[in-house]
């Protein structure tokens, strides 16, 4: 089962409606965006979407802060079993939550791998004031929590909750041994799964090369009777390097490395959640900690691991995003980039994906949003006229960072002459020099002079008449 389809309205960051489409194989995808441009919106859309039939999450917390009241907003997901079965759609929402108490849902939030770089911390950074590193609960109630206890049969999560619940009020022989057995039997079953995940997570690190060993120091819960509280609640990180102890390894080793140990530990536990029809691994930043070279190796771990899991991948690190293009296969990944925006009203993520930005400047125009459809419309000319500068090899300013490329700058390119004839129509450049204060001038500072409705039709016509031309040209 794939994810085909991603619609999004009013959640976050996402200011309005945005469909994803991952076509109906359910490619994964990669996303490059920018801080604040909604990647990590939709990662917590795909996370909380999962989660909301198991855990209180209400709609309403997460709504876009710009909408007005009566505005309604929902994630919805397409899947399908295979490219020629049916579709089956589902939606969360303020008022809809019961469609995500199916069993597929329900069974795919327990199997889903969802790492962000605040998880990845947790094994090392959170800790560094201490002389060890503990992580019991990180593994117990995060990575683990939906493992299977082969001695219970329970989750590990709902197995300590459990154990925490069967303290006695009152140390009566019938009640201690009752809750001393539940110990046994949740010790015995986490000692079990930690020699499991050990072996995986040492298989997975040895993909970096660094010489690295882990192992997991668990002596077992115990129950003090005279305090009557559960002691020992300790699965100490232990870590060898050259075959060496390293008593203080979060103090010793460098960010590299124990974001390498991280991720190996990280992606170990996914591996031995429950079997699902859905299966999600999602990861939003997690390799920031890591050089370009010893990034490489996660590629190669997420092939050979991963390869019948869906993949959301989300990076703003831009060199990133295009090496691991080039290391997928396009029948497999869809690539799409998110970039921020804002009016003098709100905030707006601009979504590109080979789309058809002009449509969506038209969809802003019909509901009378115009501050969002001058966006979209400023992005559809960007993006044709940097992309037939592209393709035509047109010379373009020289600026010693590219970034400070401006849409000016291409707009000058094409309008220049070649072999003594102008590129594009002199109608046209009259046209989009007419407009360009709507077309050219970036609305992203917090003053802006909205133009009147006629004005900003008449720029969708010329700018719609403008790509027309241009890919007329590009062939």
């Amino acid at each position: 089962m794939r994810i085909t389809e991603i619609e999004i309205k009013n959640f976050r960051a996402f200011y309005g409606s945005y469909q994803i489409d991952l076509h109906n194989a359910g490619k994964n995808l990669l996303i490059y965006g920018e801080n604040g441009s909604g990647k990590s919106s939709l990662y917590l859309a795909l996370k909380l979407f999962l989660e909301s039939a198991v855990r209180d999450h209400q709609f309403e917390a997460h709504q876009n802060i710009f909408i007005k009241d009566s505005e309604s907003g929902y994630i919805k997901l397409c899947l399908r079993a295979n490219r020629h079965s049916r579709q089956y759609a589902y939606e969360w929402s303020k008022t809809t939550v019961k469609e995500t108490n199916d069993p597929l849902i329900i069974d795919a939030s327990k199997t889903k791998g969802f790492l962000d770089y605040k998880t990845l911390l947790a094994t090392h950074y959170i800790q560094r004031e201490q002389e060890t590193v503990n992580i019991f609960d990180l593994l117990v109630n995060t990575l683990l929590a939906n493992t299977i206890n082969d001695v219970t049969d329970q989750s590990f999560s709902d197995n300590w909750a459990g154990v925490q619940q069967a303290i006695p009020r009152r140390n009566t022989r019938r009640k201690i041994e009752a809750l001393e057995e539940r110990i046994q039997n949740f010790n015995i079953g986490l000692a079990s799964k930690l020699e499991n995940l050990k072996k995986q997570a040492s298989e997975i690190l040895g993909k970096f090369e660094y010489n690295v060993m882990l192992d997991f120091d668990f002596l077992g819960i115990t129950y003090n009777r005279n305090n009557k509280a559960l002691d020992n609640q300790q699965i100490l990180l232990k870590v060898k390097f050259f075959d060496k102890n390293i008593p203080s390894h979060h103090h010793f080793l460098n960010e590299a490395k124990l974001s390498a140990i991280a991720v190996a530990i990280s992606f170990s536990s996914f591996l031995l959640q429950p079997e699902s029809d859905l299966k999600i691994l999602a990861l939003d930043d997690v390799l920031i900690g890591l050089d370009m070279s010893n990034r490489l190796p996660v590629i190669d771990i997420i092939k050979k691991y991963f390869s019948d899991y869906q993949i959301f991948f989300m990076t703003y690190d831009r060199a990133w995003y295009e090496i691991v293009k080039q290391r997928t296969e396009d029948s497999e990944w869809k690539y799409a980039e998110f970039y921020f925006s804002q009016t003098d009203e709100y905030e707006i993520p601009i979504y590109i994906e080979n789309k058809a930005y002009l449509e969506k400047a038209k969809e802003y125009f019909e509901t009378n949003d115009f501050k969002a459809c001058v966006i979209y419309l400023r992005t559809a000319f960007e993006v044709a006229i940097k992309k037939f500068c592209e393709k035509r090899n047109l010379q373009i300013k020289y600026r010693e960072n590219s970034k400070d490329l401006t849409s000016n700058d291409f707009w000058t390119a094409v309008q220049k002459e070649r072999d003594g004839k102008l590129l594009l129509e002199q109608k046209l450049i009259d046209d989009i020099e007419l407009y360009r204060s709507i077309i050219l001038n970036p609305l992203s500072h917090s003053r802006i002079v909205l133009e009147t409705k006629k004005e900003i039709a008449e720029a969708i016509k010329v700018v719609e008449k403008l790509e027309t031309e241009l890919k007329e040209k590009e062939k």
